[in-house]
């Protein structure tokens, strides 16, 4: 079994932390090289009732050191996994601490940014506090190459699967809490995100999409499908998983 460490840097109590409406769930690997401004990012967007969970997703970097020496505010939370598993284990074990009505994820790498999540979380707060709806982005400003990625993708996944699927890995996404504790067998990886997708098309939930501005990296290394190397690896675990859900 995996130790997480938490750490709360506030004397507040947990009865303010239940009133949370909005949790964002952050995982961050190797992601020491942004930080700053992606906690910048973070403060500027959220207020008492919106709270970060920053994932230090098994980082052989200073991430996490870097995230406990930050003077951060009750509402933005570290949680510390010790062994990267995969981008969807860092993402469900936040999903384990989120103490908000509606619960979401996002990326690290400043790529997407969190006030993306509040967008969205504004312009579909009722349905998704009436469990209506499933939100996600779709992402504007690619290059040609990731946009044919993308698509070729989506016609596949959506021709196996039997329901159209497009943008699986854009980012954010957001649901009513009480949808996760209906996830059986989650995958653990990259592939989160489409199971994510599946699972709400399969209980004829609306997926609620709008536009966000996908940014260059400017730190680090790319992971996921960020690389062309990464695109291939990440596409052949799509398609295994896609053989899975059928």
């Amino acid at each position: 079994m995996q130790i997480i460490s938490q750490y709360f840097f506030s004397t507040e109590t947990n009865s303010v932390r239940k009133e949370m409406k909005l949790s964002i769930i952050i995982p961050c690997y190797n992601e020491e090289l942004s930080l700053n401004k992606l906690v910048d990012n973070c403060l500027s967007n959220i207020n008492d009732n919106i709270e970060i969970i920053l994932v230090d997703n098994g980082s052989t970097d200073s991430t996490f050191k870097s995230l406990i020496n930050l003077n951060l505010p009750h509402n933005i939370i570290s949680l510390r996994i010790d062994k990267n598993i995969g981008y969807g284990d860092g993402i469900l074990h936040g999903l384990k601490h989120a103490k908000g009505e509606i619960v979401s994820w996002t990326h690290a790498d400043l790529q997407t940014d969190v006030s993306d999540v509040i967008i969205g979380f504004n312009e579909f707060r009722e349905n998704l506090i009436n469990k209506q709806c499933m939100v996600k982005g779709i992402r504007k400003n690619r290059n040609i190459i990731d946009s044919f990625f993308t698509f070729s993708m989506g016609i596949y996944s959506s021709i196996i699967i039997g329901t159209w699927m497009y943008d699986i890995n854009a980012q954010p996404k957001m649901f009513h809490r009480s949808f996760k504790d209906e996830f059986k067998d989650a995958p653990l990886d990259f592939s989160l995100d489409l199971f994510l997708m599946h699972f709400f098309k399969s209980k004829n939930i609306k997926i609620k999409t709008f536009p966000v501005f996908f940014n260059k990296r400017k730190y680090g290394e790319a992971k996921g499908g960020g690389t062309f190397k990464g695109k291939l690896k990440l596409i052949k675990r799509t398609l295994s998983y896609i053989r899975t859900l059928k």
